[in-house]
Formats: C-alpha cells, sequence, structure tokens
C-alpha cells in the first residue's frame, strides 16, 4: 500500500482492500469508540473489538438522526470515530441534507471525530469526493474498486496522517500540486498522446519491440495495435501488451482484438503480465521517447479563459517525461489506480471537484476518453460536461453533441469563437 499526495484539496492512499485500509484508521486512534449505523454492525463490529477499538452500534429507531448521534457523541472521549454506511436504501448519503447536517455536527465538536463514509454509495456517489475533501472537520471516504482494491480519500493531512500509522512512505505527488481554482471557472482537460503530444511511432513501436522480445513468435503489425485500441480498455500500453501475451499463452497468433472480447476469463492472468512485462515496455520506450512532439504551445493554451489539467493513461512517474516535452507542466492526473484508469471517470470527477469547476471540457482522441466523459455526466449530472474529439478516430468516437476537431489547436480556436456545444 502506498499514500498518494500532492493535490491541494486531496490526497490518496491506495490499499489491497477495504479491510486493510480499515484496520489502518483503526490505527490512528486505537481503543476509541467507533460509532456506526446499524447495518455495519454485525459484519464490522467484532473487527473493531480485534483492533482494541470500542463499537458502539447507533439506535436502529433513527440511526442517522441528529438527535441520535448528539445522544451517543455526548460525554465521548478522545478518539473517537463515526462510520457511516452510504450504501442502502436509508442511508445517510441519499439523503444529502441530513449528510451535510451529520458532517456539520461532528465537526463543530471540541473534539472532532474521524468520520468514515464506507461503500460505493450509489446515489451519494455525485458527492463523495467533495464530501471527503472539502468539508470542515475529519472526513474520509473509503470506497472499492472493480478489482476488488480500495482506496481512501481525504484531505492531504489526513491521509499522510493514516500512512504514518502504517508505517508507509508516502510516495511522490502523482500530479502537481493544484493551484486554489477560480470557483465556477471553466477547467479544459486534456488527455496526452495524440492530444497535447504528438506520440509519432514511439508507442506502436514500443508494443512491438517488447512483443518481439516476450513473444517472438507472434505476427505483430500495426494492424493488430489499432485494432486493440479501438476496442477500448487499453487506455496504456502496458495492459495492451499484457493482454497479447495472456491471448498468445491460450493459443491465439493474430486476430487479437477479436480474441479479447471472448476471454474475460484472463483478466486475472493480465494482471499478473502486465506487472512482469512492464519493465520491458518502459525499456523500450525510454529508447523510443524521442520520437515525441508537442502539438500545442503553451501560449495557445494560455488562450483558454480558465483552468488546466490533465488526465491521462500514462502512470503520474511518467509526468516529468510529459513536462520535458511540452516544456511545461500542468497539473496531472494519471493511471496510479485501478479507479484512475480511463473509461472509468473517477480521475474527471476528482479534477472538477479539486478545482471547484461547473463546466469541464474533456478533449480526447479515444473511445476511452469519450466513454470516461460520458460516464462522468452521468454521475455528476449538476456538472456542465463537454467532450472534444481530435485525431484520426474523432468522427468515430464523437457524438453529435461534441466538438470535433483534427488537433487542439482547432478546437481551441472554436471554443474562444464561443463554437460549443
Amino acid at each position: 500500500m502506498c499514500a498518494r499526495l500532492g493535490a491541494q484539496d486531496g490526497g490518496l492512499l491506495e490499499g489491497p482492500s477495504l479491510q486493510k485500509l480499515l484496520e489502518t484508521v483503526l490505527a490512528v486512534r486505537p481503543g476509541g469508540q467507533v460509532f456506526l449505523t446499524p447495518s455495519l454492525g454485525p459484519h464490522w463490529g467484532h473487527r473493531i473489538e480485534d483492533r482494541g477499538g470500542r463499537p458502539v452500534v447507533l439506535p436502529d429507531e433513527d440511526p442517522h438522526g441528529l438527535e441520535s448521534l448528539r445522544a451517543a457523541l455526548d460525554g465521548a472521549g478522545p478518539g473517537v470515530q463515526m462510520w457511516l454506511d452510504l450504501g442502502g436504501p436509508a442511508a445517510p448519503g441519499n439523503d444529502p441534507e441530513a449528510l451535510d447536517a451529520i458532517l456539520g455536527l461532528a465537526a463543530a465538536l471540541p473534539d472532532p471525530p474521524l468520520v468514515v463514509l464506507l461503500r460505493d454509495d450509489a446515489a451519494a456517489r455525485v458527492r463523495t469526493h467533495r464530501l471527503a475533501v472539502d468539508r470542515p472537520g475529519q472526513v474520509l471516504l473509503l470506497r472499492e474498486t472493480a478489482g476488488g482494491r480500495a482506496y481512501a480519500l481525504g484531505r492531504p493531512g489526513l491521509v499522510a496522517e493514516l500512512a504514518a500509522a502504517a508505517g508507509w512512505n508516502p510516495d511522490p505527488a502523482p500530479w502537481a500540486p493544484l493551484a486554489p481554482g477560480r470557483a465556477g471557472a471553466p477547467l479544459l482537460v486534456l488527455d496526452v498522446d495524440g492530444v497535447l503530444i504528438d506520440p509519432g511511432r514511439a508507442l506502436v513501436e514500443t508494443v512491438a519491440a517488447t512483443l518481439a522480445e516476450l513473444a517472438p513468435e507472434v505476427a505483430w503489425n500495426d494492424g493488430e495495435f489499432q485494432a486493440l485500441k479501438r476496442t477500448g480498455g487499453f487506455n496504456n500500453d502496458f495492459r495492451l501488451t499484457a493482454v497479447v501475451l495472456a491471448l498468445v499463452e491460450q493459443g491465439e497468433r493474430q486476430g487479437f482484438a477479436a480474441a479479447w472480447a471472448r476471454s474475460p476469463h484472463l483478466e486475472n492472468r493480465v494482471l499478473e503480465l502486465e506487472a512482469s512485462c512492464t519493465p520491458v515496455v518502459r525499456k523500450h520506450y525510454a529508447v523510443l521517447r524521442r520520437l515525441l512532439r508537442p502539438i500545442v504551445t503553451r501560449g495557445q493554451l494560455e488562450a483558454f479563459p480558465g483552468e488546466l489539467a490533465i488526465f491521462t493513461g500514462r502512470p503520474p512517474q511518467e509526468q516529468v517525461a510529459v513536462s520535458e516535452v511540452l516544456g511545461f507542466a500542468l497539473p496531472m492526473v494519471g493511471d496510479s489506480a485501478p479507479h484512475l484508469r480511463k473509461p472509468r471517470p473517477e480521475g474527471l470527477i476528482q479534477l472538477a471537484d479539486a478545482f471547484r469547476a461547473g463546466r469541464i471540457t474533456f478533449v480526447g482522441d479515444s473511445c476511452d476518453d469519450a466513454d470516461a466523459l460520458r460516464l462522468a455526466r452521468s454521475l455528476r449530472p449538476d456538472l456542465d460536461w463537454s467532450f472534444g474529439a481530435v485525431g484520426p478516430d474523432r468522427a468515430m468516437i464523437a457524438q453529435a453533441q461534441d466538438l470535433q476537431g483534427a488537433t487542439l489547436a482547432d478546437l481551441l480556436a472554436q471554443m474562444e469563437s464561443g463554437d460549443r456545444p
């Protein structure tokens, strides 16, 4: 597990499971009382006791009401925690006013308790990122990802406290510190390859060289590469290479896009191979990155009347390399965890919350980019989302309401002229 710090408004703590993260939360304040909403009592009560805590299940008759909480917290000693279940039809997350009131009560106490918001919360999902980083007091959101892993989101100081309690050394920040931002200012989020940077043949040749080393029996070609990219789910080339290797182990030698559609059972093997083939991909990419060229200038971007950020399938470690090619740096959310891998929308939502943006345009060149924007729109309908499609596949991935342009410069010109859907 590792702490992910660096965003002004929020830090991330990643873990292999929700259980491990909750054990870390308990380690911050060992032996204290932990007030639980009733749905959490049967599953988590004994686990809290095992870790030296004292579980207190709130009354069934009004588990999320302020009077119950006031009574429960009255006279409670230091080190108190409050775990709220955001899932289920009666959860506080489905009543925004009630949840806001609960958090306000907790923050107003002389010794504010640590409030832990649990579960992937259905209707409350559109608000939980902001609840975790934009409220007074001490609030953590713990959420499970699709792959069974988990992460905690909260203010950087609180996340650092968790990391210290477990004896972890925080990793370097996965994105540049975010500027405070002008509340409500438009936000332009940009993909890297094909939008900010022309990779030339660097990515194609990197995958080809890796497969030539690891699976020389495969007759790999550019058509196979493009076909996989267009199926979606291949926004980073570590995963693309691992999928090909998994299919080769299964006896496939060509037609990998179609073969992958028939092979969802290989996902666990892909994860294993991704870890082992990543160093080889990086080795070949280090040689071929000289082919990268910037597509836009800083001056062109500065003409945009709002905030700028990056959401990319590249890992955070490549932020410096991206900045070197561009000649300048932008705040960046990269592929550092499963929930930040496109087409999942959490990276876009995290940036929207961090910048307090009400209007967001995301520019990309792949179906994964387009899908991430549309999922973000469905999860946060309170925000104004737009997608801009660029590159050779723009007509394939764009919908009627989307912007289209051959390059980012073309889209910037359209936006400056007011030609926006």
